[in-house]
Formats: structure tokens, C-alpha cells, sequence
């Protein structure tokens, strides 16, 4: 048995290593994602629980590290609908083929009522402080 444990570990080690080189490095806290009139003050070290792909989807079949307003994405920074809105992409409750800013939050929500101003609010809020 410990002659299959050693190789079968090195095996996931190999196969874990470059998976994890992959990912881009963190952005620091305090990112601003700047809209047309109010912006957002994102810390990524609050949502750790979350992995990378649910916000930075897929695009073309490929994983995407991009910023959300990089040109070609959602960089309609005036648009409250439209697939290149920044504001529908945060905003949108629900129906989209990726996860929102506001559809994560209102679950959040749900199962802590007590988050619904910090997390659901727009004056005053984590998101726009």
C-alpha cells in the first residue's frame, strides 16, 4: 500500500503544480472599479470562499483572468442593460450565463439578513462607501 501512496502523491502534486502557476496573482485590495457614476471598491481578500472562475468566466471556451471593463468585455461604462454594460454585469439579478456581483450578494443575504445594507444597498454600502 505504501509503495502506491508515494507515486499516487507525486502524481497529484505534479498534476496540482502547474494548475496553480496558472492562476494570476492576486490583485491587491482596494481595486476601484470606476462606472459612470458611482464607483466600486472591491477587496478580493473578502472573497476568498470564491473561486476566481465564478466572477472571471469564461470567455470563448477559455478562462479569463481580464478585468471586467477590459475593451470588448464590459466596457460600456454608460449602459444600465446590454451584455457589454458594466453596470448589467454587476447589477443584474438574475438569468445571465455568469454569476453577478448583486445575484451572489442578495444570496448572501438570504442566509444573512443582518449583511442586507453592506451588501445590497448602494449609498453607504461596502460596495459603494
Amino acid at each position: 500500500m505504501k509503495k502506491f501512496l508515494l507515486p499516487a502523491g507525486l502524481l497529484a502534486l505534479a498534476l496540482a503544480v502547474p494548475a496553480l502557476a496558472a492562476q494570476p496573482p492576486v490583485p491587491a485590495d482596494g481595486l476601484k472599479l470606476a462606472g459612470a457614476k458611482k464607483s466600486v471598491v472591491f477587496n478580493h481578500s473578502t472573497h476568498t470562499s470564491v473561486e476566481c472562475v465564478t466572477c472571471h468566466h469564461q470567455v470563448n471556451g477559455q478562462e479569463s483572468y481580464a478585468k471586467c471593463a477590459t475593451a470588448g468585455c464590459h466596457d460600456d461604462l454608460q449602459a444600465k442593460k446590454g451584455t457589454s454594460s458594466l453596470y448589467a454585469a454587476m447589477h443584474t439579478r438574475s438569468g445571465l450565463k455568469h454569476q453577478t456581483c448583486m445575484e451572489c450578494h442578495l444570496k448572501v443575504v438570504s442566509e444573512k439578513p443582518d449583511l442586507k445594507k453592506d451588501l445590497t444597498g448602494c449609498a453607504k454600502s461596502k460596495c459603494h462607501p
